[in-house]
């Protein structure tokens, strides 16, 4: 059984989903802290970790997932995670905080096909996972949440002077606010709990993020304009906190690792699915629209600079030699 905790309203209650499980307690129960609700892509993903991870270690691990930031915001589970405070957390973009490696996710305009994803993250899969252990993180997976997208109340993003003055919401990740910085808007780092109340109240003009965070956080409902850039592909990571990944056994150590790249496999045709159904969704509330990617591309140049010197010349030319 997986227990899902939130707060709604101030209020905590508790969702029950049932998987496939042993009928006596498992061995080794693993606190799961996300920022998301139920109605984020990240369950059915943690549901198929759940599932994948009985498959390997039946009745030897189960997942207590705690939702909406229940266990802290992602700067603190990510020092949480380091110090051993925190076991284990699905995360997207908010790692390139510690990681600079991880920064190359954010290089805008990098990343047009799923297909050349894939190859991008096997070539930079084991250089992440070196750089996430220098700082107490195990990484065991690394899958997608998608194509990140900008939804705002100020005007359609078409050209990158379209972002002039937009205060647009990011994670706190230096990589994703120096991107908006080079396109003209005002980047607001921002916790995803606090966004839907922030673009209500006009505190923030908008947001990015792929759709199935748009939808799960029912930013639609508040938002004038979605405008489907495809700026920056966002991936999905499994990281376990190395402290309390060196007290379980190897066959623990390998069965999670094996379900983690189930799961992430998950991810990739479930962002593919949900890109084609969630637009026809949120389309009853803002009004869609397509970008001139030229454009974009060509302001872009300038950052690739940046983001290889942070990454890395090494790692940086295995991403161009990918990408190809």
């Amino acid at each position: 059984m997986r227990r899902f905790l939130q707060f709604m309203g101030g209020v905590m209650f508790v969702a029950l989903v049932l998987v496939p499980a042993a009928s006596n307690a498992a061995e080794i129960t693993i606190k799961v802290a996300t920022t998301v609700s139920t109605k984020h892509s990240w369950i059915k993903v943690l549901d198929v970790l759940q599932k994948e991870t009985d498959k390997r270690l039946p009745g030897k691990v189960d997942y207590k997932v705690f939702l909406g930031a229940q266990l802290g915001k992602d700067p603190v589970v990510l020092a949480g995670l380091q110090s051993g405070t925190h076991m284990m957390s699905l995360q997207a973009s908010a790692p390139a905080s510690i990681i600079p490696e991880y920064g190359l996710f954010d290089a805008p305009f990098m990343f047009s096909s799923r297909k050349q994803v894939k190859r991008i993250i096997a070539a930079v899969t084991d250089d992440i996972k070196k750089a996430a252990l220098k700082k107490g993180i195990v990484m065991t997976a690394i899958g997608e949440l998608g194509f990140r997208q900008i939804s705002n109340n100020v005007r359609p993003i078409v050209k990158p002077s379209d972002l002039n003055g937009v205060k647009l919401r990011t994670p706190d990740n230096p990589f994703r606010i120096a991107i908006f910085k080079q396109f003209g808007a005002n980047p607001t780092p921002m916790s995803f709990t606090e966004v839907y109340v922030s673009l209500r109240q006009g505190v923030i003009d908008g947001q990015e993020n792929p759709l199935s965070s748009i939808n799960s956080g029912k930013f639609y409902e508040v938002q004038k304009y979605i405008s489907m850039t495809n700026h920056v592909f966002t991936p999905s990571v499994v990281m376990i906190s190395k402290k309390h990944w060196d007290k379980w056994p190897a066959d623990v150590q390998k069965g999670i690792v094996d379900a983690s790249k189930a799961a992430m496999e998950f991810s990739h045709n479930l962002s593919k699915e949900n890109d084609s159904k969630l637009r026809g969704v949120m389309e009853k509330h803002s009004k869609f629209n397509d970008i001139d990617a030229a454009a974009f591309r060509e302001a872009s140049k300038p950052l690739y600079a940046q983001i290889e010197e942070k990454v890395g010349k090494a790692l940086w030319a295995k991403v161009l030699a990918a990408a190809k």
